[in-house]
């Protein structure tokens, strides 16, 4: 008996809502998540991220809305029938279980014939790489392999959709770089819709096909990892997915390709982006993008400041630029040998062209 693959679910929430008391957790949300793909939603803590990973899976009773798992509605249906995986942080293995029988116990309980049930069960740890492993008890499993038992444990049913909530928190830093890895290559194995939430902004980047960011309980945007980078809707995305130096804009000139914002901070700043609709708009520009040097450019944009930190991390060098009227931006750039690289205190010019100035709203 070989393992039966699937092409995933396809999920649509429609006007989804929960509401306790007076505080709306989770705002009338639309979404829609494609069959086969690896899916993320990130935000901080109390963005509504986790309510909705909650309804989806039935632990928490929507207030309003639908939501449509390969065109049915589920809301109502209890979680153990809305053919949902599930891996969560803390792995919820049975430490009295063997890692096959932790495994094979959503089959049994689904009365799954026995030698169905071997058969699955070898296949789903050879996947994962813990073929031979399967007599081991939890306490006796690394904590790496102990989250590809939980792993295995939610996709040896052939689940449509797969949720994982931030199942990778607990690890160290490359052992969570391994396991993102090997959660990739598992999903295409098996083929399934995987709905991945995390606090992790990397992780998320990495990882998945699309990212809805999520903020006071709504879904601020959706869109690929590089869309959403390179063309936030609005100063909380541009913040929260990456770092960015924020000028908040008085005025705007210009229309097209030849818009000019003036800050207030006074900095006049060319761009090459159209202007977003609302009362507020603010100018984002990526550190990396950023030049830094001893004397001005000819650059589109240029700006004169004094280096307050220059710091090194993880192969960049981060300088953080105190400019005229106190504001404080931050330039990035790897560190290579024959780049300028100012010490603090030093007088420096930061320079970048005009379609590398994002125009965001608010």
């Amino acid at each position: 008996m070989s393992f039966e693959a699937n092409k995933g679910a396809d999920v649509k929430y429609q006007g989804i809502e929960k509401t306790y008391s007076a505080m709306q957790a989770l705002r009338p949300t639309t979404l829609e998540i494609r069959s086969g793909e690896f899916f993320s939603i990130i935000g901080p803590s109390g963005s509504g991220k986790s309510t909705l990973l909650g309804v989806t899976v039935g632990f928490i009773p929507p207030t309003g809305g639908k939501i449509l798992i390969d065109g049915s509605d589920v809301v109502g249906i209890p979680p153990y029938r809305r053919n949902i995986g599930m891996v969560f942080q803390s792995y919820s293995l049975f430490p009295h279980m063997t890692a096959a029988e932790n495994i094979a116990f959503p089959l049994r309980m689904r009365r799954v014939p026995k030698p169905e049930i071997q058969a699955k069960v070898e296949r789903v740890l050879s996947m994962v790489r813990l073929a031979g492993m399967g007599d081991r008890q939890p306490a006796q499993l690394s904590g790496g392999q102990r989250q590809r038992v939980a792993l295995a444990r939610a996709a040896v049913y052939d689940p449509g959709l797969l949720l994982m909530d931030e199942p990778l928190s607990a690890l160290d830093k490359n052992l969570r770089e391994e396991m993102q890895n090997e959660i990739m290559q598992f999903q295409q194995q098996i083929e399934t819709t995987v709905l991945y939430v995390t606090h992790d902004q990397n992780e998320a980047t990495y990882m998945s096909d699309r990212i809805a960011i999520m903020n006071n309980g709504m879904v601020e945007q959706v869109g690929t990892p590089v869309e959403l980078y390179e063309n936030p809707r609005n100063k909380f995305v541009a913040s929260f997915l990456g770092e960015a130096n924020i000028f908040a804009v008085s005025s705007i000139e210009g229309s097209g390709s030849a818009v000019t914002a003036r800050t207030e901070q006074g900095f006049v700043l060319r761009t090459a982006g159209s202007v977003p609709k609302g009362e507020s708009i603010s100018v984002c520009v990526r550190p990396e993008h950023m030049t830094i040097e001893r004397t001005k450019t000819s650059a589109d944009n240029s700006l004169e400041g004094q280096v307050v930190d220059a710091m090194f991390s993880s192969g960049h060098l981060i300088y953080r630029i105190q400019l005229q009227g106190g504001l404080t931006i931050t330039q990035k750039v790897p560190n290579v040998d024959g780049r300028f690289k100012p010490e603090k205190g030093e007088t420096v010019t930061l320079s970048w062209s005009a379609d590398r100035t994002l125009l965001v709203g608010d």
